[in-house]
């Protein structure tokens, strides 16, 4: 056997391992090969690219990885990148090996046949490089190592792949304990393996001493069903022969005096794949597409199926059994329909490799196996379990498990692989994979405990949001998301089930009551929605059963329609019927929130006087409250409605007091109630306020940190609501058109990702400002005028005088003046009907624009009249930003120079 020598170190390539001075060191399996690749032409330059192509001749890698390895090399080696000793880099273009290399003859180790093992060639393995060289330098130190994993997860073929001839020297002795019943036959079954006649009472005495000190690696394959004995067996064949060492594998640690304990991960799986070569750097779609390849005689990896093989892959949970069973259905079914179809996943994954023992010809023989050897209790808490959908907690298992011994039991799933187990991030959390769950869904259902296991947990989940409503008042909203977003995923598995043919709607309905905050707090409003109307259509049908949870569900059905552009007068109808229900019962708390929506509906469709009424409501109300933050969040709703007023500089002493009064509070979570954190609410008119008074500067700091805390606090509503009221609107007014860019791009992608439908409206309309500033006024318009159809549709009008004035001024740039004067006479006239104000000076001001675009006579004194009136307005409302922009507009006029407008003429 020839090895490759250089100064204290050898490379043995057959075995794939580095020694220096005869002691192992750990490499990676890819470093190895880069390594022998090197020294084999040592005094050549290689090139990255003829590196990578030999280490890596069937799957693209960036040169950023070679380089990973090169590090990992020279650390080994003891290298510096500045005098190398061994690999030097030739800056870009590759390496050399500067070394001098001699090459010397060893003999070789004859290997013994491996009894029991089954004839049959190593398939290739993905992503288990680090693992093998890893399991590699373990034996190496320990005498017993047990690799361990759910079913089909590789185990073997990992064992197989350390075991092979070009990589390990001892002597291999493979006993499969798969088809062994009675456990008490082990070490009879293997001393029939090696051929070892019983000749004392004591077989594993025979053993041993057939062993004696000769250097063996013994594979005991698939041990779980009889760990115990398996257990005993190789403590005592191990104390009685010393060269002997021992690769298990198993769902579950042996427990054995000396075991160390390897883990087997799934195979790394992508959240997505766009495209091809995004899937392929993960090595459970490799495992994919070589299987693919090899099933339909040539298959390769396009973008169109990436995506979908990305999903087969992680639906499966990076299980390497499953996977190979996906890929040789492409015989039959396509790529998508496979991805469909995984929903029944233990119909579709079958016919496995005929020579495949049979628990892995079938994904559901393979948990057979396991569900078998696991004892009663085992057998019903992990169908039990099934009922998490994703990551639980030791407390919520305890409340679904009817066999109490919650941590005895879980302990002994993690165990045998049943159970995931993630303690990365303070308490531990548990998971079933995918297929586990699905079959012991299955299993849970034909023991009819179905309903039982999710009563138990739907009355856990209740209970926990009822606690946590209170909780969520006194507890920071970071510390309140983190302890119950996790619950989620079982909270829509309950409601699924609950209102489903099967289920118990009652349990539905107090669920989704208990559950209002986090729906509202984690921005889940359409799937709020869809279990709000399957409660209210349950007690509607009974009169009279429970009407504070009807109240709350009407408050919950009537929250502004931010996500929807159609039938706004719903939220009316539903706020309305909750504040009856309030009144009747004497609810103050939801009387307060109905008013609230009442209000925010009347401010949306641009009605500020109507609005000024309920603030007042609200404010009158508020003094019998027992939470003193409502009458903090009255004056809210007053300086807000005074800003649209036109009211300016009332608005800014309001709201710079309310929030003063805010911040003083020890508990500031209000978020839930009034729909969005109020800190922000409040800072949103307050720079719009401030913008308008002339302070700019001021205004987009405000807005600035208002976002940054929004996103901060990780409310989605309210971030879309700083980006819609202020940070969109107020960077376009001061010209600022990179910010306001980058603004919209952020309100476009939340509101599109959270289907806010009134708030990208928005977006689009602020976009179309964008297009009239660069000239494009058929973009400008093209975008605009559908966007305010929605808008007055829907009801939503609270900026549609400003996006008048948008459209009015890119109707004038296109010479269409009388449309152009409409626009702003109407957008005039509404203001003059409601009360709006805020930015009525402004629509003067253009429609002077437009009158002076006409160029007649009678035009330019209506133009004056304009300007005059604008400038009246602004004065009288202390908007000093109008005021400004009027009196540009009139120093651009030559017309006016001889006799200046001012608001007294």
């Amino acid at each position: 056997m020839e090895e490759l020598v250089f100064g204290p170190f050898t490379i043995n390539a057959n075995r794939r391992i580095l020694l220096r001075n005869g002691v192992t060191i750990p490499l990676g399996s890819r470093a190895i090969d880069v390594l022998i690749h090197l020294a084999t032409h040592a005094g050549e330059l290689r090139t990255n690219s003829q590196i990578v192509k030999h280490v890596w001749p069937d799957t693209f890698v960036e040169e950023a990885n070679l380089r990973v390895h090169i590090s990992a090399l020279r650390k080994a080696l003891g290298d510096t990148q500045r005098e190398p000793q061994f690999i030097a880099n030739i800056p870009g273009r590759g390496y050399t090996f500067v070394a001098q290399v001699r090459k010397e003859q060893r003999a070789a180790v004859e290997l013994a046949a491996v009894p029991g093992a089954p004839d049959r060639a190593i398939s290739r393995i993905f992503g288990r490089e680090e693992t093998i060289s890893s399991i590699e330098t373990q034996i190496s130190k320990a005498r017993l190592l047990t690799v361990v994993g759910p079913g089909g997860i590789g185990k073997s073929t990992v064992a197989r792949a350390v075991t092979s001839p070009d990589r390990c020297l001892s002597e291999i002795v493979w006993i499969d304990l798969s088809e062994v019943a009675n456990p008490r036959l082990v070490p009879t079954v293997v001393a029939s393996a090696i051929g070892v006649l019983a000749r004392s009472e004591n077989i594993v005495l025979d053993i041993s001493a057939h062993f004696g000190s000769r250097d063996v690696l013994m594979v005991l394959d698939s041990c779980e069903h009889v760990v115990e004995s398996v257990a005993s067996f190789v403590e005592e064949v191990l104390s009685r022969a010393p060269g002997l060492r021992i690769l298990a594998t198993s769902r579950e640690p042996l427990r054995a005096t000396g075991e160390r304990v390897n883990r087997l991960p799934p195979l790394d799986t992508p959240l997505s794949a766009p495209t091809a070569r995004d899937a392929l750097r993960f090595p459970a779609v490799q495992l994919f597409v070589d299987r693919a390849d090899a099933c339909l005689g040539g298959y390769k990896l396009s973008d169109a199926d990436a995506p979908h093989v990305a999903e087969i892959c992680a639906r499966l949970d990076g299980i390497a059994l499953a996977i190979e069973l996906a890929a040789g259905r492409l015989e039959t079914i396509g790529i998508a329909a496979l991805a469909t179809s995984l929903t029944d996943c233990f119909r579709v994954l079958t016919r496995g490799r005929r020579t495949a023992l049979p628990r892995h010809q079938t994904l559901r023989a393979t948990l057979d196996w396991s569900y078998t050897i696991l004892s009663q209790p085992e057998r019903a808490a992990v169908c039990e379990l099934s009922v998490f959908p994703g990551w639980f907690t030791n407390d919520a298992a305890s409340s679904v498990l009817a066999d109490r011994d919650t941590e005895e039991l879980i302990a002994a799933l993690v165990a045998k692989s049943l159970v995931v187990a993630d303690a990365s991030q303070g308490e531990t959390r548990y998971r079933l994979l995918g297929t586990t769950r699905l079959y012991a869904w299955q299993k849970l259902g034909e023991a009819g405990e179905t309903t039982a296991t999710m009563t138990r947990l739907a009355e856990y989940l209740t209970a926990m949001f009822e606690r946590g409503e209170h909780e969520l008042y006194s507890s920071p909203l970071s510390d309140w998301t983190r302890d119950y977003a996790q619950q989620v995923g079982s909270m829509r598995a309950v409601l699924d089930w609950a209102f489903g043919r099967a289920g118990d709607p009652s349990l539905g309905v107090r669920l989704t009551v208990s559950a209002l905050p986090l729906f509202f707090r984690l921005s889940l409003l359409d799937e709020c929605l869809v279990a709000v109307t399957h409660a209210i259509s349950y007690l509607e049908n009974r009169p009279g059963l429970d009407e504070r949870s009807r109240m709350k569900l009407y408050a919950a059905l009537g929250w502004p329609q931010m996500r929807a552009t159609a039938a706004p007068e719903h939220g009316v109808a539903a706020w309305t019927t909750a504040l009856a229900i309030a009144e009747e019962i004497g609810d103050v708390d939801h009387q307060l929130r109905a008013i609230w929506a009442l209000w925010v509906d009347a401010i949306n469709r641009a009605e500020p006087r109507l609005g000024f009424e309920y603030a007042d409501r609200f404010s009158i109300l508020a003094a019998s409250s027992s939470d003193r933050t409502d009458a903090i969040v009255g004056k809210r709703m007053r300086g807000a409605t005074l800003h649209w007023l036109g009211r300016q500089a009332e608005t800014r002493d309001q709201l710079r007091q309310m929030l003063q009064e805010y911040e003083a509070l020890p508990e500031r979570h209000h978020s839930i109630r009034f729909q969005f954190d109020q800190r922000v609410t409040g800072r949103i008119i307050l720079a719009r306020a401030l913008w308008l008074l002339g302070e700019e500067d001021n205004a987009l700091r405000e807005v600035e940190e208002a976002v940054q805390y929004a996103i901060n606090i990780r409310h989605d509503l309210s971030l879309c609501n700083v980006l819609a009221e202020a940070a969109c609107p107020l960077s376009l007014l001061s010209g600022d058109e990179a910010l306001a860019t980058r603004y919209i791009g952020m309100l476009k992608d939340h509101t599109k990702a959270l289907s806010l439908d009134v708030w990208n409206c928005y977006a689009d309309c602020f976009k179309a400002e964008l297009h009239l500033r660069a000239g494009r006024t058929d973009a400008c318009l093209q975008q605009l005028m559908p966007s305010m159809a929605i808008l007055r549709k829907s009801g939503f009008l609270l900026f549609m005088t400003f996006f008048q004035s948008i459209a009015a001024q890119a109707l004038a740039a296109q010479g269409r003046h009388t449309d152009a004067l409409e626009m702003a006479e109407s957008a005039i006239a509404h203001c003059e009907s409601s009360g709006e104000r805020w930015c009525l000076a402004e629509l003067y001001r253009v429609r002077a624009t437009v009158l002076l675009r006409q160029g007649t006579t009678d035009s330019m004194f209506s133009a004056e009249d304009s300007l005059r009136l604008a400038l009246e307005i602004a004065r009288k409302d202390g908007s000093v930003a109008w005021e400004q922009r009027v009196n540009k507009e009139i120093s651009a006029v030559p017309l006016f120079d001889e006799q200046p407008i001012s608001a007294s003429r």
